[in-house]
């Protein structure tokens, strides 16, 4: 987890994922999920598109200027 707080704390400021901390690539992304819409309780997905590797935050709440729409890659390793 540790490896992936900057990544966090970058979408938090400001909604880019930036770079992946296992091989330093910039095709990086990440996708809120809503579970209850009524709280906005969710989860969110990052991960890199190129080395694969992925992290899973669970039970957030997802704020409404958050990504939500796009797929999540199938070949991502948590």
């Amino acid at each position: 987890m540790e490896k992936w707080l900057d990544n966090l704390k970058k979408i938090s400021n400001g909604r880019k994922a930036g770079k992946c901390p296992f091989c330093n690539g910039v095709n990086t992304d990440y996708k809120c999920t809503i579970v209850v819409p009524e709280s906005r309780l969710g989860y969110m997905n990052i991960w890199c598109n190129d080395c694969k590797k992925a992290f899973h935050v669970s039970r957030m709440q997802v704020p409404e200027d958050m990504k939500t729409d796009g797929e999540i890659p199938k070949d991502i390793k948590y």
